[in-house]
């Protein structure tokens, strides 16, 4: 019985801490209702420790990438395909910097996590190279993938950020 009760209150720590960890790391990414939705919404993000969340993130960062580098790929107009040839070249850049950030989140070293910072600051930036390209113009297919390609980015920046 007693050890029944202790297995139960460790079980209620754990859960309170995971769910102090999600909100944490939501309040410091640029949409934390989205966020929140995305890591508690995932069963895989439940009860996990911050390395293996930031891997599930990746992985996220990673598929919601390449959705726009295909929506940019779409665009054959003359008028919006020299602008999303440059979109794409941005979004296979972040996608190649995404999937080294893939190795990165699994180590537990201050240089590795420092790298891992500067890397998706960086891929950020890359993403947004595709949104100064068009201004209020942009395709709404394409600025909504954008939109979720950094939301996610966000989330796994706030991720590295609290590592």
């Amino acid at each position: 019985m007693m050890d029944s009760l202790f297995s139960g209150f460790l079980l209620l720590l754990l859960t309170i801490s995971q769910a102090h960890l999600i909100d944490d790391i939501c309040s410091k990414s640029g949409n934390p209702s989205l966020c929140n939705s995305i890591l508690k919404s995932d069963p895989q993000c439940s009860g996990v420790q911050i390395q293996k969340l930031g891997d599930i993130i990746v992985k996220k960062a990673i598929l919601s990438t390449q959705a726009a580098l295909e929506v940019a790929k779409s665009y054959t107009d003359a008028v919006n395909k020299p602008k999303c040839d440059v979109c794409a070249k941005s979004y296979t850049n972040a996608i190649n910097n995404l999937n080294d950030c893939q190795r990165l989140v699994n180590t537990n070293d201050r240089g590795s996590i420092t790298t891992l910072r500067t890397r998706l600051s960086a891929i950020k930036t890359e993403v947004a190279t595709c949104d100064n390209q068009f201004g209020e113009s942009q395709p709404f297919m394409l600025k909504a993938a954008s939109r979720q390609c950094q939301e996610v980015i966000s989330v796994l920046l706030a991720i590295a950020n609290r590592m």
